[in-house]
């Protein structure tokens, strides 16, 4: 379990150094590019984002939750505690956004890594809740099982416009100069 945690940690933390050392890239840039050259893992990628759009727009919590390895992590700032555990935790979790009727409009891969036995996605998504159009960001961290691939760690963040950073001047580490 600590092992899991440590692992899931640290693919966290490289996912979002390479999310933000990337960000000027325009969306999708990477993805075609790819930092993973494993071409089983991007199609993995690309099932996982699908899956779990049609299954959450169906209205299929379970569908969703398969997704997940039995002990994984879905961190997200709309739940009070921060930590959803294990995947009987996300597929109630889940399905509190299904009875609500909340829909996910698109869901977009911006990068791919692998690193042995795990990949990371990030993706930026649209939704529409409660008649409301929101955007946010999605870390998945997912590794291999079996002939596939089972999420172990998610991260969604939605940016809040009102007190977000608008821009970056990120030097051009060539010139000196902004970018």
């Amino acid at each position: 379990m600590q092992r899991a945690l440590v692992v899931c940690a640290v693919m966290l933390g490289c996912g979002l150094a390479c999310a933000q050392a990337g960000a000027s890239e325009p969306p999708g840039a990477a993805a075609r590019g790819g930092a993973c050259a494993d071409a089983g893992a991007l199609r993995a990628a690309q099932q996982i984002v699908d899956t779990w759009k049609e299954g959450y727009n169906g209205g299929d919590a379970a569908r969703v939750a398969a997704l997940y390895t039995e002990d994984a992590y879905y961190l997200t700032q709309h739940f009070a505690a921060g930590i959803v555990h294990g995947r009987a935790g996300i597929q109630a979790y889940v399905q509190r956004g299904v009875d609500a009727k909340y829909h996910i409009d698109s869901i977009k891969i911006v990068h791919v890594g692998c690193a042995g036995d795990f990949m990371y996605v990030i993706t930026r998504y649209e939704s529409t809740n409660a008649g409301q159009k929101a955007f946010g960001v999605n870390l998945v961290v997912a590794g291999r099982s079996g002939n596939g691939w089972r999420i172990v760690a998610h991260e969604a963040a939605v940016p809040d416009p009102a007190t977000a950073i608008q821009h970056l001047d990120i030097p051009d580490s060539h010139s000196g100069r902004s970018r």
